[in-house]
């Protein structure tokens, strides 16, 4: 099972596992999918990650593994998956807001910040400045430049 990139016909089936797994889905619409990676096993999404892009700055968002397959690496793969989609894209920082995972993402060289770090366009996308609660933990990462987009379908 590797990575890769959402269709418009998956957008019902990643806000339905965003919603399974406790995350924002209200904004995500069909322009989005195409900076979406999905995990399929059979007809099932069981992972997907997102990014929005402003500049040579990111924003990870909806990194989601469903409940019975966590604890199986999914979560790194999507991780690593769109890390080399973003530096593809030119994309230097990638920030990312978390209620939940800070751990998961410190585990992997992401350092806590204020929100105030991020770039005035990060903090104007709408799951920065409204969805996500003032309590997230904002996280950002240097993307390591020779980061390679191979392997993606």
């Amino acid at each position: 099972m590797k990575p890769e990139l959402a269709s418009t016909a998956d957008l019902t089936k990643v806000r339905a596992l965003l919603r399974t797994c406790e995350l924002p889905e209200i904004d995500l619409d069909l322009g989005h999918m195409g900076d979406f990676l999905v995990l399929r096993a059979g007809d099932s999404l069981v992972g997907c990650v997102g990014l929005e892009r402003t500049g040579d700055a990111g924003l990870l968002r909806s990194l989601a593994v469903a409940h019975e397959r966590r604890g199986t690496g999914l979560g790194d793969e999507l991780l690593r998956a769109i890390e080399a989609r973003a530096v593809a894209a030119g994309v230097q920082r990638l920030f990312l807001l978390t209620t939940t995972a800070p751990n998961f993402f410190a585990a992997r060289g992401y350092l806590p910040c204020p929100r105030t770090d991020a770039p005035d366009a990060i903090r104007a996308l709408t799951e920065f400045a409204s969805i996500c609660p003032a309590s997230a933990t904002c996280m950002f990462s240097r993307l390591d430049q020779s980061i390679s987009s191979h392997g993606l379908t």
